[in-house]
């Protein structure tokens, strides 16, 4: 089968659908963005985060998360029957003071179900969105008749390290490798409570229709 295509740049100035592929001198089929990478999915409504700031970390924030009187840092549960995949897009932490113990651990939650622990609501990436997010978030909420969690993955930051006079922070970004589905729970947790550890957290998300 011969596939036709063209080299170099396109002129589709009519707004005519109909064109040729466009390659490169080798071959390779050459793709642009039309918007940033987010953009399409986020101004339809489909992404959400959620952030606490100035969190004094305890030995109640420690990996595993305890059952009942654990507390998460930040967490997502999506509920059983959304009809949706929560798939994380950006994880982003901030040391303003003194010493962490360790990186920070996603823990994942058995039986989120049964937690009568009242959530919050996270915010949606669109300004004055008026879509609602099928997430329900327990940032520094005891998880109240849990299950006791599991340690999973470590999320990022180095090991323990001063903040210092300044704020140390890191940025991770994810592209489908973490992905809660319906009926499941992540948490993040401290590996230790670390030296007077004060910490802000945000975590923005995808939601996709399964």
């Amino acid at each position: 089968m011969q596939v036709q295509s063209q080299v170099g740049q396109q002129q589709n100035s009519d707004g005519l659908s109909q064109q040729i592929s466009r390659t490169a001198r080798e071959g390779e089929m050459v793709v642009t963005e039309l918007q940033d990478k987010c953009y399409e999915k986020n101004v339809r409504g489909g992404m959400f985060g959620t952030f606490i700031n100035a969190l004094t970390l305890l030995a109640t924030h420690v990996s595993p998360i305890a059952a009942a009187t654990g507390t998460p840092i930040a967490s997502i549960y999506n509920p059983a029957g959304s009809g949706k995949n929560i798939s994380i897009t950006k994880v982003k932490q901030a040391t303003t003071s003194g010493t962490p113990g360790g990186p920070l651990l996603w823990n994942i939650i058995p039986n989120p179900q049964n937690i009568t622990q009242t959530p919050g609501s996270p915010v949606s990436q669109v300004i004055n969105g008026a879509v609602a997010s099928i997430a329900k978030v327990f940032n520094n909420l005891a998880l109240t008749a849990s299950t006791i969690g599991t340690a999973w993955e470590t999320e990022g930051g180095d090991a323990a390290v001063a903040a210092g006079a300044g704020v140390y922070s890191t940025i991770e970004l994810h592209d489908g490798d973490i992905i809660i589905p319906p009926g499941s729970m992540l948490a993040l947790a401290a590996t230790a409570v670390g030296t007077s550890h004060v910490l802000s957290v945000a975590i923005l998300w995808k939601e996709v229709a399964i």
